[in-house]
């Protein structure tokens, strides 16, 4: 980010690596869900997790940028907005996936499954109307944070 007289600049962020990242966690979760591979929704919840702790470790943004955008499968859709509100709502998904593999790891599967699929409804509306509810955390937590 770059200050330039009282405006700030924010860097580049393409839309487009975020959707595939919805995409694949959608996929695999339902695949996890309807193959009831508690497995899968537990490596779900690493991936997610370290993709939020660091960039260059998001394994689903990386296919992106790796395969699908050099073959030509895929086209950036870059805005100026900062990631850090993305990597929060990443970070909470995470979280919960990682609360349901828990719940399914130690006999509860209905909790288990109803998180996961909680995270997959938030990723499909995120995709799908493009309102991601992390994001909107993250910023009612700096709003509140910078009002006292």
């Amino acid at each position: 980010m770059s200050v330039n007289q009282n405006h700030v600049t924010l860097p580049g962020f393409d839309r487009t690596a975020l959707r595939v990242n919805q995409a694949a966690m959608i996929v695999l979760l339902l695949v996890a869900f309807v193959a009831n591979l508690p497995w899968l929704a537990a490596t779900t919840a690493i991936i997610m997790a370290l993709g939020a702790i660091s960039p260059s470790l998001a394994l689903f943004q990386r296919l992106y940028r790796d395969v699908l955008r050099p073959a030509g499968l895929l086209r950036p859709d870059i805005h100026q907005e900062d990631a850090a509100p993305h990597r929060f709502a990443q970070g909470m998904g995470a979280t919960v996936l990682i609360l349901a593999s828990l719940a399914l790891f130690l006999g509860a599967p209905t909790v288990g499954w109803a998180l996961a699929l909680l995270v997959v409804a938030l990723a499909a509306i995120n995709l799908v109307f493009g309102f991601c509810v992390g994001c909107f955390i993250f910023f009612q937590i700096q709003r509140l944070a910078h009002s006292r």
